[in-house]
């Protein structure tokens, strides 16, 4: 059995996932970026983290989400560790838009995480937390379409 791509996060460890891009289009796959140059489909392993769809595009007009926003700015704060310490300030400043945009309690404990190894100047957990963050984002726009779906499914 195939899976279908999706346009979301997804981090399953059981089964790999079959990613399939336009050409242009982009995602990321365990923090790295990839572009397709033409159109493609390609197979992820188990357990890796991919991250792909609207949220990407840098023609998207809305604005990224706080948690996307945390993540993609950790990974470009960590590229170059000196690069870590200085941008410290504005990681927390986006982590307080995670901190009001989300008041689950799952959400909260995930955002002391992430704080908790920025404070300790830990960028490898800080990522893993931001990423938890960015999945859980995606999900829940995942399920918030699927009635949208359905509804014009029955039409």
């Amino acid at each position: 059995m195939t899976q279908k791509p999706s346009s979301a996060a997804t981090a399953d460890k059981s089964s790999p996932k079959f990613v399939s891009l336009a050409a242009g289009a982009q995602a990321i796959i365990n923090g790295a970026l990839v572009t397709a140059i033409e159109p493609c489909q390609f197979e992820v392993g188990p357990g890796a983290f991919v991250l792909t769809g609207e949220s990407l595009s840098p023609n998207n007009s809305k604005p990224a989400a706080p948690a996307d926003e945390l993540y993609f700015s950790l990974l470009d704060a960590i590229a170059v560790p000196a690069q870590f310490e200085p941008a410290r300030f504005r990681l927390f400043a986006i982590l307080g838009r995670v901190v009001e945009q989300d008041r689950t309690l799952q959400a909260q404990e995930e955002c002391a995480i992430c704080a908790a190894a920025m404070i300790a100047g830990d960028p490898a957990a800080a990522l893993a937390s931001a990423r938890r963050l960015a999945q859980k984002k995606e999900a829940q726009k995942k399920e918030a379409q699927m009635p949208k779906d359905m509804e014009q499914a029955t039409q």
